[in-house]
């Protein structure tokens, strides 16, 4: 299953307060994996739950099974701002 590292958890966090949901992955072309804001899981969505810091991805069926070996984390950039980062199993990000 994949794995989100306590970083990344707290990184979701920020993004998401104040409106709950969490962070999509949704698998595209070429391995490459796609990520944004969800508001709510779709009735379909497997919902990975960082444990330290409660925060959520959601994941399609195909999109599970491509990072199922994979570990999301997060980089702090020079700006101020995060980066997903998504390694593992032939994953890509994007």
């Amino acid at each position: 299953m994949l794995r989100i590292t306590p970083e990344a958890g707290l990184a979701i966090n920020r993004l998401v307060e104040g409106q709950g949901g969490g962070l999509r992955l949704e698998a595209k072309a070429d391995d490459r994996v796609a990520m944004s804001y969800a508001p709510v899981p779709d009735e379909t969505d497997l919902v990975v739950t960082e444990e330290t810091s409660g925060a959520s991805v959601l994941l399609d069926s195909l999109t599970a099974e491509i990072v199922e070996e994979a570990t999301l984390d997060v980089d702090d950039t020079v700006e101020g701002t995060v980066r997903f980062r998504l390694g593992g199993q032939g994953v890509t990000d994007s």
